[in-house]
């Protein structure tokens, strides 16, 4: 048996940078005004906070008993 790390999915580090891109385009976008921009940022941070949740979850599933207790 080996123990290989899994990586067909992405990990709570990739989900983390893939938000903090989204927000910041977002937030630029969302500074410019046009119905266009404001359409794209509003899209964008909705898609940082689904990034974010996502990466809180396997932040969560990856911490052991023993440090939830400590």
């Amino acid at each position: 048996m080996t123990t290989e790390k899994d990586t067909s999915r992405p990990g709570w580090k990739a989900h983390t940078v893939v938000a903090l891109i989204s927000l910041a385009v977002g937030i630029i976008f969302l500074s410019v005004g046009t119905t266009v921009s404001l359409i794209a940022g509003t899209s964008l941070l909705g898609l940082a906070v689904y990034h974010y949740v996502v990466a809180l979850r396997l932040r969560r599933e990856l911490k052991t008993p023993a440090e939830e207790e400590g």
